[in-house]
């Protein structure tokens, strides 16, 4: 009984020491700065020694400065400690919900990519799912369903206009103008590269079903866009990551879909365009391991 006790007051002070001591360090130190302040004032001026004078001041500053400082630390930790007992009890702000409730998603996502890829490994298929935004193809069935990540991967090309200068003056005038002209073309050329070289584009969260057949996303100003299996030629699973990349032999540009329910997908991914037996060998798949 005497050990529980002394664990909870252990327990207690180990929470709450952090804001407790700048706390109590707050009136400690303006008396104690005030004490000695007041003391090296007074004997410096009875010795006529400026040092010993100055130095009382610095004191006397920091007797006020030391409740602020303290006080502050204080403030800030106990409102950590406080927040961290709130959160104990399941009492989040909004911010926290919405931080808690991504992690939950994307543990859950792991949990049943693990599963998903256990059962598949079992040759059992997952339930199926109703699909009512998209006609299903003959044979084709719906597996899984949910919101990712979605991007492009591709160049474009970037129009950009030159401007040309006349400049009447004195040559060091004319030189400016003309440099400047020069730097100006420059920077625009430049941006204009960056711009139309290759890189991840349209990027915006999408809903996503997969198939036995496709994989289906409702791009924003584009509709359902399908990606047969099929027409896949390269795979990059990435489910530590959260993320899949596809490739299409040129045929459309490459696909990426990062989220929680990317794992689970990049397993699916797997097993139809590698076969069964991959779910097994592929070493992307291995740390879904149950």
């Amino acid at each position: 009984m005497t050990t529980s006790r002394n664990d909870q007051r252990g327990s207690w002070w180990a929470r709450h020491r952090q804001w407790i001591v700048p706390a109590a360090l707050a009136p400690i130190g303006y008396v104690a700065f005030t004490l000695v302040g007041g003391q090296l004032t007074s004997t410096g001026n009875d010795q006529g020694s400026i040092g010993l004078s100055l130095l009382g001041l610095l004191f006397l500053l920091a007797a006020f400065a030391a409740p602020i400082v303290f006080g502050i630390i204080a403030i800030r930790r106990g409102h950590g400690a406080y927040r961290a007992w709130q959160r104990s009890l399941g009492r989040l702000t909004k911010r926290e919900q919405s931080v808690q409730s991504h992690q939950d998603a994307y543990a859950y996502g792991w949990r049943h990519a693990v599963s998903l890829r256990a059962s598949l490994m079992r040759k059992e298929l997952p339930p199926e799912i109703q699909v009512w935004n998209v006609v299903p193809h003959h044979g084709e069935r719906f597996f899984l369903s949910g919101f990712l990540g979605y991007a492009r991967y591709y160049g474009t090309d970037v129009t950009y206009g030159q401007t040309g200068v006349v400049a009447f003056g004195r040559p060091a005038w004319v030189a400016g103008a003309v440099i400047g002209n020069a730097i100006g073309n420059s920077i625009a050329r430049s941006r204009a590269q960056a711009m139309a070289a290759s890189q991840w584009r349209e990027q915006q969260q999408v809903d996503v079903v997969v198939s036995n057949q496709r994989l289906v996303c409702n791009v924003g100003g584009r509709g359902w866009l399908s990606f047969d299996w099929s027409a896949v030629t390269a795979i990059y699973p990435d489910p530590e990551q959260y993320n899949v990349v596809l490739e299409f032999g040129g045929q459309t540009s490459p696909l990426s879909l990062t989220g929680a329910m990317a794992p689970a997908l990049a397993t699916m991914a797997v097993m139809l365009t590698h076969g069964h037996d991959a779910l097994a060998g592929h070493p992307a798949l291995q740390a879904l391991r149950a």
